[in-house]
């Protein structure tokens, strides 16, 4: 894996006993080393005999290897695919009065920009309407537009603007709330999920 200049390698058949500043003075020998880890294993603290090196030059490593009495296995790293992010076209709409309609939010909303849809949640055990909707736009332009502003009022009613989040985000954000309580915790957020 190249990062412009530099290569990553991938480093395995560690002994438990190499420590970080081992490997990178082991690999010096080779060319310049901007960075060196070594993965640990949480429970145990020890290491779990891999890890990697940042070398500038991308020609530093092709022979055999022996460090700490053991052959390691010096590999270039595998690029890993990195998800493109997609357009921010949908968003949040928190606080706003269940009894508001659809009519209203969408032309309020609408003044922005061209609107692709409006969901308009329920509750599932007493089919209300819940206070929060998501607004989709035609564009990105448009969605980021009605973010500039934190707080806007829709018949009569504060409500907060956030970029909707997909259901993994807000599954971990939940995991991560769970047992602290506070603001923003379970209650604040549990509204966010598409």
């Amino acid at each position: 894996m190249t990062y412009g200049a530099f290569t990553k390698m991938f480093v395995g058949g560690l002994s438990w006993d190499t420590s970080k500043k081992d490997l990178k003075d082991y690999f010096s020998k080779f060319g310049e080393v901007t960075d060196c880890t070594i993965k640990m294993d949480p429970v145990s603290g020890r290491s779990r005999g891999f890890g990697f090196i940042l070398f500038k030059d991308p020609a530093c490593v092709n022979k055999e290897h022996k460090l700490d009495g053991r052959q390691i296995d010096p590999k270039k790293a595998m690029a890993m695919a990195v998800p493109k992010k997609e357009p921010v076209k949908k968003v949040f709409a928190g606080g706003i009065n269940p009894e508001t309609s659809k009519e209203v939010i969408e032309e309020f909303f609408g003044a922005f920009g061209e609107i692709e849809n409006v969901e308009l949640p329920q509750d599932p055990k007493s089919e209300k309407r819940r206070g929060f909707v998501f607004i989709t736009f035609k564009d990105e332009a448009t969605a980021k537009k009605v973010m500039e502003k934190k707080f806007h009022t829709v018949d009569g009613s504060t409500c907060e603007i956030k970029e909707a989040q997909p259901k993994e985000v807000y599954q971990q954000q939940q995991y991560g709330a769970r047992g602290y309580g506070g603001r923003g915790g379970r209650g604040a957020r549990k509204h966010q999920s598409i």
